[in-house]
């Protein structure tokens, strides 16, 4: 079979010998891969001493119908330098690597998905405000992955919303006064706060124009939080470095 091309993002990497990794790719044109790179360690060859994860490459795939697949060449195109410079864009980049390596399927393309994962961390890099860019990001995903929570009425019954609705992820959304003991997990969130996340969502606030102060932000992060621990049963491990 003949070695597919495609640009991939390095999520994860793992020992596999003395000189080959196994990496984690969410690929543009594949989605989430697993791939074999033999040799990949070694000074000089197809893969340079090494993939970085985090970065982006150049890589070309030969597909297995079973178990992993072969990387046979991968080429650095971008590795974001300015993540190493501060503590919390890298912490912030890690979070945006973990979350889409949570939220992608193995080869499923999400290419839509895929591009705002590069251009969360092209923002990061350039120095751009984490708790602003990680918002975006993550309303961007539950847009575009199909789990956008109802914010502008009660997810089950469709009743107006009091100014502080229990959020509840396993309604689908905010509840009402009347529903929100239906689900004792639920957490009140402001509805301002779910509004900004439904506007995030939907794009239509421009990054220099946002201004998410304390009271959103804590409040938009809480409900995040929930969101994924009630969707993937498990915190982040990054999260907690915010």
């Amino acid at each position: 079979m003949a070695p597919v091309p495609t640009p991939a993002l390095v999520l994860a990497l793992y020992d596999y010998s003395n000189t080959s990794q196994i990496a984690v790719l969410f690929t543009r044109d594949l989605g989430k891969v697993r791939g074999l790179a033999k040799g990949a360690k070694r000074a000089t060859g197809a893969f340079q001493g090494g993939l970085e994860v985090g970065a982006v490459y150049d890589v070309q795939l030969i597909r297995k119908t079973e178990g992993l697949d072969l990387l046979t060449r991968a080429s650095m195109a971008e590795n974001f330098p300015g993540l190493r410079r501060s503590a919390a864009a890298l912490n912030a980049a890690f979070y945006v690597l973990e979350l889409a390596g949570e939220l992608t399927v193995e080869h499923d393309p999400q290419p839509a998905f895929w591009k705002v994962a590069l251009d969360t961390l092209r923002l990061l890099d350039r120095g751009a405000p984490g708790d602003i860019v990680l918002f975006r990001f993550e309303a961007a995903a539950l847009s575009l992955l199909g789990f956008m929570p109802r914010t502008e009425s009660c997810a089950l019954c469709g009743a107006k919303l009091p100014a502080r609705p229990a959020f509840s992820p396993r309604f689908g959304g905010a509840l009402c006064a009347a529903c929100g003991p239906r689900d004792p997990g639920a957490r009140p969130v402001s509805a301002g706060a779910l509004r900004m996340m439904a506007r995030l969502a939907e794009g239509a606030i421009p990054l220099e124009s946002l201004n998410v102060d304390g009271r959103i932000g804590r409040e938009l992060r809480a409900a995040f939080s929930l969101f994924w621990l009630n969707l993937l049963g498990r915190e982040l491990r990054s999260g907690r470095f915010l």
